[in-house]
């Protein structure tokens, strides 16, 4: 396996360390040391403090002065209120979007979706994640609110995180319920059904939040 050189080293150590939470070698609460990383992942302590930083930017660690970098450990509470947050967000987005779908829209949904599938049958964690929250992205911008927009892309981050700590391996290829479901909003999306969508949206939102495994 070859490494990259110069700039690009935080950037690999940054997805080797999410791709090591995703796979579950990394567990929610755990402490990272510098060393360690730097001999799994086989580049320098430098670049991999870095990428510590990045992700702590991104809410996936969390940097304690004087105890070291820890996984992102959030309580139950702290969980359900953002999913709550994100909830209201996906609501209001979807009422506000509504009267603006246009044929456009619903092909570049389309073309999402046809995206996730295929993402779903290489079965990459990470990849499909960013194609499944740019399905909710798609639908909040067609309501022309930025600050909407803005705090519905944070909570899908969050999402992420939590689905990546909390949920079981999902087997894309065989069962992916979140595709199905999404399919079904962009139905009633078509039909011009508001009160349809919200419903699947909640729904959809709420399966989410019971896929964790949340003690």
């Amino acid at each position: 396996m070859s490494y990259p050189t110069g700039r690009n080293v935080a950037g690999f150590a940054y997805s080797e360390i999410k791709r090591l939470i995703f796979m579950k070698d990394i567990k929610a609460g755990q402490r990272l040391a510098e060393l360690s990383l730097s001999n799994i992942i086989g580049v320098s302590r430098t670049p991999i403090r870095e990428a510590l930083r990045m992700l702590a930017n991104e809410g996936w660690v969390n940097i304690v002065q004087s105890s070291g970098v820890w996984v992102t450990n959030p309580t139950k509470r702290e969980i359900i209120d953002a999913y709550e947050f994100r909830n209201k967000l996906e609501t209001w987005g979807i009422r506000k979007a509504m009267p603006n779908i246009t044929p456009l829209l619903i092909q570049r949904l389309e073309e999402n979706l046809d995206d996730e599938e295929i993402i779903c049958n290489e079965a990459i964690c990470e990849k499909y994640f960013n194609i499944n929250n740019r399905f909710h992205i798609l639908i909040a911008e067609a309501g022309g609110n930025i600050e909407l927009c803005s705090h519905l892309k944070l909570a899908l981050s969050k999402s992420v995180i939590y689905m990546a700590l909390y949920e079981d391996y999902l087997d894309f290829k065989n069962s992916n319920t979140s595709l199905k479901q999404h399919r079904g909003i962009l139905d009633g999306i078509k039909k011009r059904d508001e009160d349809d969508v919200v419903q699947k949206m909640q729904t959809h939102i709420e399966n989410g939040f019971n896929s964790l495994h949340l003690t």
